[in-house]
């Protein structure tokens, strides 16, 4: 008989070891599934901007009711209405407060590019946008115009950028080097640079108040967001997006982590590390460029004189090499076949 005890309560331990399993799958499960605020307004030059109602003129953006979606990773979907309770499960970034006492805002939606080529304009804007020392609130047109013409300085002014053979132009896209010297002349530098996603890195130098850039496959990235079997075999565009928020993960690899990705073609979402690791690898498989740099902004950027701004964006330049020197400019829509 004390055998037949014995048996029962192994087989009980067991039952219960499972039911814990089970519940703690579901949290997590729940916690993937929970959706990111992403931007509302279509682009202009969209190809799958569909009129709702001819006579009105209304569009439904690709990340709406046909945005795509994959199990276990957050959808795509509005912001919450006001007064409306915000679940548990959602993903929480665990560097905001750093961030916040780094300058940054951590609270500035999602700029859309304002045309096919323009990933890596709309992703300067959104870190001018960021700052939080700006004295008055910055609209996307005036953040863009102000990087615009950060861009353009570097352009003309003998800031020994051109020297190193960066020339530095906007219209069609951004490569790695043009990145790092309009960053620096907007005061903001480049604190390291990989052709390689390493999430403990990353993590990290999010969790001490930086934000990063990415340089990734533009199909790649898409295909994180889509049921399988759906995704996109064709190789995308590089394109340029910010990673702003680290979600940890429930084990010790840091390969479980999520990140925040500010998409200027797509909005903003959750993507695994795990999946910010062979997007990135993609690229470089692809593309022969593509990569991870972390960014911190300096104090007090805006009264920055000019030669500070100048060598600046040229320290920059030794730590964007690592890229390459592909041009991202790619405009990838969440519903859309093919890349532009």
């Amino acid at each position: 008989m004390a055998g037949r005890f014995n048996i029962g309560a192994k087989i009980d331990s067991a039952m219960e070891r499972v039911r814990q399993a089970q519940a703690q799958a579901e949290a997590r499960a729940a916690q993937m599934a929970a959706a990111a605020q992403s931007v509302k307004q279509p682009l202009t030059d969209a190809p799958n901007a569909k009129p709702l109602n001819a006579d009105e003129g209304r569009y439904l953006d690709s990340f709406q009711e046909e945005r795509a979606k994959k199990k276990g990773l957050p959808e795509l979907a509005a912001p919450q209405p006001p007064g409306a309770t915000t679940p548990s499960a959602l993903p929480a970034n665990e560097a905001k407060e750093a961030q916040q006492e780094k300058g940054w805002k951590t609270s500035e939606p999602t700029v859309v590019q304002t045309s096919k080529q323009g990933c890596a304009e709309a992703t300067l804007t959104f870190l001018e946008q960021s700052d939080g020392e700006n004295e008055a609130e910055l609209s996307p047109e005036q953040a863009r115009e102000k990087v615009r013409n950060r861009a353009d300085t570097l352009a003309v002014s003998p800031s020994g950028v051109k020297e190193m053979g960066v020339e530095v132009n906007l219209d069609d896209g951004a490569t790695p080097d043009e990145m790092g010297a309009i960053l620096g002349g907007m005061g903001i530098e480049v604190t390291s640079g990989s052709s390689e996603c390493d999430p403990k890195a990353l993590s990290g130098a999010l969790k001490k108040g930086e934000y990063a850039l990415a340089l990734v496959d533009s199909n790649a990235l898409l295909n994180t967001t889509l049921e399988p079997g759906q995704e996109s075999q064709e190789t995308g565009q590089l394109h340029w997006i910010t990673i702003d928020a680290v979600d940890p993960g429930k084990t010790n690899s840091k390969d479980d982590d999520l990140y925040r990705v500010r998409d200027p073609a797509n909005g903003a979402y959750w993507v695994k590390a795990s999946d910010m690791k062979k997007i990135v690898s993609e690229a470089q498989e692809k593309h022969g460029s593509g990569g991870i740099m972390t960014v911190q902004k300096e104090k007090g950027r805006a009264s920055k004189a000019p030669d500070h701004l100048a060598a600046l964006a040229r320290r920059n330049l030794e730590r964007t090499a690592p890229l390459g020197d592909g041009n991202g400019g790619a405009s990838r829509r969440a519903s859309v076949a093919e890349s532009s």
